[in-house]
């Protein structure tokens, strides 16, 4: 497919993380069917985790004008091999130095130059080198309005000398301590990221410099809906605005489909997934979804607590894991971990699974009433946009962040108590206590009530002018205006 004169060719560049990734894939796909060409770059690692190659051809068949373009990212030595924190960075870095060398090289170039580039926020680099090349650069940021105002707030304060943090989330002062953070409601001081907050390698080094570069940015653009975030958006826009009404904030979501419908979505369809072929048999608002993002994993002896207490709950569930291997359990197959009396017992009304699921089908399925999450921002937002609340368990980065807010702001969860050190296993009792909870008591059913007037929030945002659907069609007539100057 060749690029029609004249057509604005928009850069995405994602952290190359599959999370990022699939947030950028949507939003890439929303720009083209506005009769944009985009160009999305990727690792070859990422197109092997999400399946690009056949995305992008039934793109191609849409008539929707998405180029896929690699940026080639070195595997570390396996005995050098980092630990995730330090493979982030070595992933931040490369990719960084990748797209240095690739718009220097076509940034002379009027036929390869890009219209704009859109990057991530995590990979300030980027941001940086379009604009010392003249290109027009724009940051997307794939966290909520609070977790992204709060990565200017720190920087501010920390280049003022004004913030002393404790030296660690499992610091006695962080356990006990409050602070308040911009759109947020009050948190204790270990529930802010501690990758940013905390940390002294060189992740925190990339985190010091999101703020800084978002207030580089003439745009600044968010997955989520306004609506759901209304203070969050009042007080990011007010940080990154810094009064220049020229620097503009724009909401896009949510960027998914907001039905549970697909191509095998039919109840005969052979290949329609086992899990939605499982919620077929339940009872409408009867199950509760438990799985806890691709990224990450829990111990297999966390594992089995909650299999008992989901057991113990009586409540029907349908629950996907991603077990480590380990030297007591070197198969890494759940059923090897769940003990075989508890999938007997639970056979009728609940469903273990391993590996990747459908998420957003399975929360817009009417079976699905309650979601365990580890609370990724996309997990919060397809969750609160199908109306179904939460049970939170954060495990790291923002994820805590996103907890409190659905708990404490808009209450549309509830929250399965931890230690706050992250230490030791969550026992059964609580995880039956919590999804009892959420099913049967007050709070449950306030949490319930919150969550679907989100999923209309979510609704009416991108539906004609509505506040997502309006603020696209500006995004679109600036890029177009962009093209028109070159």
């Amino acid at each position: 497919m060749n690029k029609t004169a004249g057509t604005p060719d928009v850069w995405l560049v994602p952290l190359a993380f599959p999370s990022h990734a699939r947030c950028f894939l949507q939003f890439g796909k929303l720009l083209a069917s506005h009769k944009l060409t985009v160009t999305f770059f990727s690792t070859k690692g990422d197109d092997r985790t999400l399946g690009l190659q056949s995305t992008f051809k039934s793109w191609k068949i849409e008539g929707l004008d998405i180029r896929l373009r690699y940026v080639e990212i070195e595997e570390p030595d396996v005995a050098d091999r980092p630990d995730e924190l330090e493979l982030w960075a070595w992933v931040v870095r490369q990719q960084e130095e990748r797209m240095e060398s690739i718009l220097k090289q076509e940034s002379g170039l009027s036929q390869a130059k890009p219209t704009c580039v859109i990057s991530d926020l995590w990979v300030p680099g980027v941001h940086e080198s379009a604009l010392k090349y003249k290109i027009p650069a724009w940051i997307f940021s794939a966290f909520s309005l609070g977790y992204t105002g709060t990565a200017v707030f720190l920087s501010q304060l920390r280049a003022k000398g004004i913030l002393k943090l404790p030296s660690s989330p499992l610091d006695t002062v962080s356990q006990e301590e409050f602070i308040s953070l911009p759109g947020l409601p009050l948190m204790r001081v270990c529930e802010v990221d501690g990758v940013s907050a905390f940390s002294s390698n060189f992740v925190q080094q990339v985190a010091k410099r999101n703020g800084p570069s978002l207030k580089k940015s003439e745009v600044i653009i968010f997955s989520t809906f306004e609506e759901l975030e209304k203070r969050g958006f009042r007080e990011c826009k007010m940080l990154v605005q810094e009064k220049k009404e020229s620097r503009k904030v724009y909401t896009v979501g949510p960027l998914f489909p907001l039905t549970s419908e697909d191509a095998t979505s039919t109840a005969d369809n052979p290949e329609r997934h086992p899990c939605l072929k499982f919620l077929d048999g339940q009872a409408d608002s009867s199950v509760l979804f438990v799985a806890f993002g691709s990224m990450w994993q829990l111990p297999p002896e966390q594992m089995q607590e909650i299999a008992f207490g989901l057991e113990a709950s009586q409540q029907s569930f349908l629950c996907a894991f991603h077990p480590a291997k380990t030297a007591r359990y070197p198969t890494g197959n759940i059923f090897d971990i769940i003990s075989p009396d508890c999938v007997s017992r639970t056979e009728e009304r609940g469903l273990f699974v391993q590996g990747w699921v459908p998420q957003l089908h399975i929360l817009g399925h009417p079976a699905v009433r309650g979601f365990l999450s580890h609370c990724g921002h996309n997990s919060l937002l397809e969750s609160l946009s199908m109306g179904v609340p939460l049970l939170t368990w954060p495990l790291l980065g923002d994820q805590s962040m996103n907890a409190r807010f659905a708990v404490d702001e808009i209450q549309a969860g509830l929250e399965i108590e931890k230690d706050q050190r992250g230490q030791g296993l969550v026992d059964r009792k609580e995880v039956e206590k919590k999804v009892r909870a959420l099913f049967h008591s007050e709070e449950g059913k306030t949490a319930r009530k919150n969550a679907l007037r989100m999923r209309e929030m979510a609704s009416r945002s991108v539906a004609e002018d509505g506040s997502s659907y309006n603020n696209i069609q500006a995004l679109v007539a600036r890029i177009r205006g962009l093209a028109a100057e070159k």
